[in-house]
């Protein structure tokens, strides 16, 4: 048995795959396992998601795949295949139509490591089905489109091209592809933002994020997806600072890298945060990304008490901007300590508060205006360690319930 053949009978092998053949024996016209799971397989590595291609009655398909499988998959609105969709443990099963005849479906794919099948309707031995030498560009390294009709058909696959530059260590996008990615980058300006907006997230998660991020924007796809420029310097200098940090989440690493991306911004940041809005990026990670950046730039000439507004507004996203603060003062001492009290600021806002406004209330304070900037002194206060503990921040909140009006009474 050959090295290929090895890898996909343990591919085949993997649940939820003896449900999808059982389903596909049943059936009356091929069926095809298609795309990266196929690619990962003859790479030796994990797959996530599985993409079948049927011919004939697709319903009926569902259905016996439902039976076994004990799950229905739910059709997703996709005019195009029709795909139906179901979550099995760790693993998406993608079922659509095949578009023609096995060679017409994968002649329409996007790219040849893409491009190879294995029928799941035979009982004979295995046979990979690889009419584009996608098992060749694998062995090579090479993204290489099937055709450039597939970039007509959907130009995504332009930014899709730069993702799996960044995603597969090692692989580089051919000659052609590049001019040809460059020639339809402008289409990508009609693709729905939310497809836009996920594969720059699969594109900023890769190993060679900073590289893709650049080769973007040098074929022309990165102005037409986020708009103007983006700044490299800012994402070299943070690239090269990530690796020395610990303890990031991927959501951390997906937010400081886009705020990088985005950092030369500066003060435009608002005309930008509505540009990703508008390309369906979450208005959550948008806001925080341009904040980031803005904080990060804005630090070494913030006032402490900036520094700590910041730090009470969003203590997660000042911890990251103290971050990319310290990549972007590489040896400067003044940006390096605005960083460094931001960071501190940060990591005090997190602290269970020391005055709460159970607190206030129990002593003796109506709810209101007054009780509110009470409680914003006390925090401010807290993140300053002007008291050295607890319980003399509660004297203090005390004695200023008792005596009246706050004042100045907060000690310097």
């Amino acid at each position: 048995m050959s090295r290929h053949n090895e890898l996909l009978c343990q591919l085949l092998s993997q649940p939820p795959l003896p449900w999808l053949i059982a389903a596909a024996r049943e059936h009356d016209e091929p069926v095809v396992l298609v795309g990266g799971a196929i690619r990962d397989a003859l790479r030796s590595r994990p797959h996530a998601d599985l993409d079948v291609a049927v011919a004939g009655d697709l319903e009926a398909f569902v259905d016996a795949f439902a039976r076994h499988c004990g799950r229905r998959p739910v059709a997703i609105g996709d005019p195009w295949r029709d795909t139906h969709r179901a979550r099995l443990g760790d693993t998406q099963v993608d079922i659509g139509k095949m578009l023609g005849t096995i060679a017409e479906d994968l002649a329409r794919r996007d790219f040849t490591i893409n491009a190879m099948a294995v029928r799941l309707d035979r009982d004979d031995p295995i046979e990979l089905i690889d009419l584009h030498d996608g098992a060749g560009d694998l062995a090579s390294g090479t993204i290489r489109m099937v055709s450039e009709a597939a970039l007509r058909e959907d130009p995504l696959r332009t930014l899709r091209a730069i993702r799996y530059f960044s995603t597969l260590d090692g692989f580089e996008i051919g000659a052609s592809t590049r001019t040809a990615v460059a020639r339809h980058a402008a289409a990508i300006d009609g693709v729905a933002g939310e497809r836009v907006q996920a594969e720059w997230e699969h594109l900023l998660a890769g190993s060679r994020w900073a590289e893709a991020s650049r080769l973007a924007f040098d074929l022309g796809v990165g102005e037409w997806t986020l708009g103007g420029f983006a700044d490299f310097e800012t994402v070299v200098a943070w690239r090269d600072f990530e690796a020395t940090v610990s303890g990031l989440t991927p959501d951390d690493h997906l937010r400081v890298r886009l705020a990088a991306l985005l950092c030369g911004h500066g003060g435009a940041s608002s005309r930008l945060y509505q540009r990703l809005v508008e390309r369906r990026w979450p208005a959550a990670l948008a806001r925080r990304a341009t904040r980031i950046g803005r904080w990060a730039r804005a630090a070494p000439d913030a006032e402490d008490g900036q520094l700590i507004g910041w730090a009470i507004e969003d203590r997660e996203s000042a911890s990251l901007a103290a971050l990319l603060g310290r990549a972007l003062a590489a040896d400067d001492e003044r940006g390096i300590a605005a960083a460094v009290r931001l960071e501190t600021y940060a990591a005090r806002a997190a602290e269970t508060p020391w005055v709460r406004g159970t607190d206030l209330i129990s002593w003796g304070m109506s709810e209101g205006p007054t009780l509110g900037a009470f409680l914003e002194q006390a925090t401010r206060g807290q993140l300053e360690r002007r008291w050295e503990s607890r319980q003399a921040a509660q004297s203090w909140a005390r004695a200023g319930v008792t005596d009246g009006p706050l004042g100045d009474r907060i000690p310097e």
